[in-house]
């Protein structure tokens, strides 16, 4: 098991960080969490606005735009969850996923399981004990290694149940996997979850395998898409149905605009959410 501290993990976090010093609350993350997660130097760099906006500079096209996007496109997701209730929420990949203390009011009786590195997981719990955040007595911490790990089994030794609905939160996890594990991860979460449960990722098109978008990290690289056209196919082939198909554009729209009408910035047009459930 690789023994680092995720690198998109932190990177993501700190663009999470990054946006809740915008001034149209429009495109403000509102995970007032993130920059706890963060090294010194990085949370001294958000300190000021000339500091901020050398960050921006240094920030791939559109990305920072898309963690916007996808952090209040989750949110929502998860939020339905819990008022629903589903009775059990898992997080395939938590990261510095902090949801489940965010909205810690919300919580009654669903369970809440994050999955993850053990590097990334121990840093995340060291940084939520050290700022007194409360951890709620339903969230369980389970080391995994999504490539080598059985994760039914792996979930079952923490409580997790076979047979209720769940709803899986898979966030910006999949773009690191095989496709061939994608596509077992997508029939062992069916097989292993009540009638209903859904699964929330995302993930790019792609017409070519060159398509891929390159991060610059050996430990880290993009290895999954799904074809152009093909989404409802891929869905249908693993006995799912799509629930909500998000697009760029889709993402601009709702969660871009700024107050006063103009958009905030684009999103690369190869990113893509969805939301589907099994029968």
């Amino acid at each position: 098991m690789n023994d680092k501290i995720s690198e998109t993990a932190i990177a993501i976090a700190s663009l999470r960080a990054l946006s809740n010093y915008e001034t149209d609350v429009t495109v403000q993350s509102h995970d007032g969490l993130a920059e706890l997660f963060l090294p010194e130097d990085r949370q001294t760099a958000l300190r000021t606005l000339s500091s901020r906006e050398n960050i921006k500079q240094h920030i791939p096209k559109g990305m920072y735009e898309y963690v916007i996007a996808r952090t209040k496109y989750f949110d929502s997701v998860f939020v339905e969850a819990i008022q629903h209730p589903i009775e059990q929420i898992v997080l395939l990949g938590a990261g510095y996923d902090s949801r489940s203390y965010r909205f810690h009011p919300l919580l009654t009786t669903t369970r809440i399981f994050e999955v993850d590195m053990k590097p990334t997981q121990d840093h995340k719990l060291v940084c939520l004990r050290k700022n007194n955040i409360d951890i709620h007595p339903n969230i369980s911490f389970i080391p995994m290694n999504f490539e080598t790990d059985d994760p039914i089994r792996m979930l079952g030794q923490y409580g997790y149940d076979n047979g209720k609905q769940t709803l899986f939160l898979w966030e910006g996890v999949t773009f690191y996997l095989s496709h061939d594990t994608v596509t077992v991860m997508l029939r062992r979460l069916k097989d292993h979850s009540g009638v209903g449960s859904r699964v929330c990722f995302d993930f790019q098109t792609i017409q070519h395998e060159r398509d891929l978008i390159q991060t610059g990290l050996p430990d880290e690289v993009i290895k999954f898409g799904i074809a152009s056209g093909k989404i409802v196919n891929f869905v249908q082939d693993h006995q799912y149905r799509v629930v909500e198909h998000i697009t760029a554009g889709d993402m601009e729209r709702r969660f871009l605009m700024l107050q006063h009408g103009e958009l905030f910035g684009r999103i690369m047009p190869m990113m893509n959410f969805l939301l589907i459930e099994h029968e």
